[in-house]
């Protein structure tokens, strides 16, 4: 008895071993997300802003072609850089965020143990041509370019642009002080302050209550307030789009178009949304999405779904996304060392 019990004990460990080595185990099969959870942290604590809305959408649409349970996860630009650097690179936690990735660190705003050499940088989903700046209706100029001129008639006069410390908001408050003070000089320039504010809605009351001249947001928040029958205390123009193109169907200027450059280029700055995973994560898994997230960009319900929200649905693939973004940040890091700190440029 004894010993056909050994034999039967002996018969399972084999069966148990084969199955180590062969598909019994899904352990060891090809790495991938499918039936996995996977939360998907963001740069934002908002769960109605652009970040949210780019991620859902796309978490949304990889969680069907991929069979996998994703949620996206609100925890802030710190707590999501921390995330992807310490999680494990399993799947199980990726990060979709904008340029703020990179920006905070070239801003000083975040250390340097966030850099995008420290995890991996996956495709691009979404691009937005909406950053821009707004002002009042009524105020003595309607363009950014033709508030440098008002500057430079009014030598009394200043203007404080409402901006959030290390981000986008701030790279475009950096590039037109720049611009101003190579094409004005330093006297014109140094009436350009930076005035710290909070979400779209601080900067516009900031506006209306006379706080600031004009306000940085998102096209998608502001255009309400730039049609028609607006009531006068609260209509704005769309003073600039950082994009090099025009939005399509939009009559909004373009920084590009007033003449504002960037290296002796015409400046263009697109906000663009992109996955990361954890350094380590396996290249199945990275193919793997790669591969989704291009044919579902080319999905016409994905593009119509993302352009209802004021995004453009816009694939790169994870290497070229990493070559991209590290060109883009080389770009402007220049400008952003050589601008003096927000400290010194923020109004009193």
């Amino acid at each position: 008895m004894k010993k056909n019990m050994r034999r039967v004990l002996a018969g399972l460990l084999a069966v148990t071993a084969l199955c180590a080595t062969t598909a019994c185990g899904s352990k060891s099969s090809t790495p991938t997300l499918k039936k996995q959870r996977v939360r998907v942290v963001i740069g934002s604590k908002s769960t109605s802003g652009d970040t949210y809305m780019t991620a859902d959408v796309a978490t949304r649409y990889l969680s069907k072609a991929l069979d996998f349970n994703g949620k996206v996860d609100s925890i802030g630009a710190n707590n999501a850089l921390e995330e992807i650097v310490t999680a494990k690179p399993d799947g199980s936690t990726i990060m979709m965020f904008h340029d703020m990735t990179w920006l905070g660190v070239s801003f000083g705003a975040y250390e340097d143990k966030y850099a995008l050499e420290n995890f991996v940088v996956g495709p691009r989903m979404a691009i937005s041509q909406g950053p821009c700046f707004a002002v009042k209706k009524d105020a003595p100029y309607a363009t950014m370019a033709e508030m440098a001129d008002w500057l430079k008639a009014n030598p009394g006069e200043t203007v404080k642009l409402a901006v959030e410390a290390g981000g986008v908001s701030q790279l475009g408050f950096n590039s037109y002080y720049e611009w101003v003070k190579e094409t004005y000089g330093d006297d014109v320039a140094s009436r350009v302050k930076a005035f710290i504010s909070g979400d779209t809605a601080a900067k516009c009351q900031a506006m209306w209550d006379g706080n600031c001249q004009a306000i940085f947001a998102d096209v998608s928040a502001l255009e309400q307030y730039t049609l028609d029958g607006v009531d006068a205390q609260i209509a704005m123009n769309i003073a600039g789009l950082m994009s090099g193109e025009r939005i399509e169907g939009k009559d909004f200027p373009t920084f590009a178009e007033q003449g504002i450059t960037l290296n002796g280029e015409p400046y263009a700055f697109d906000k663009e949304y992109s996955i990361f995973y954890p350094k380590g994560t396996p290249q199945e898994i990275i193919d793997e999405v790669d591969k989704a997230l291009s044919e579902i960009a080319a999905s016409p319900d994905y593009q119509k779904e993302l352009a209802d929200l004021g995004f453009v649905a816009s694939y790169l693939s994870s290497k070229d996304n990493d070559a991209h973004m590290k060109e883009k940040r080389a770009s402007f890091d220049e400008m952003i060392k050589n601008s003096p700190s927000l400290d010194e440029l923020t109004a009193q």
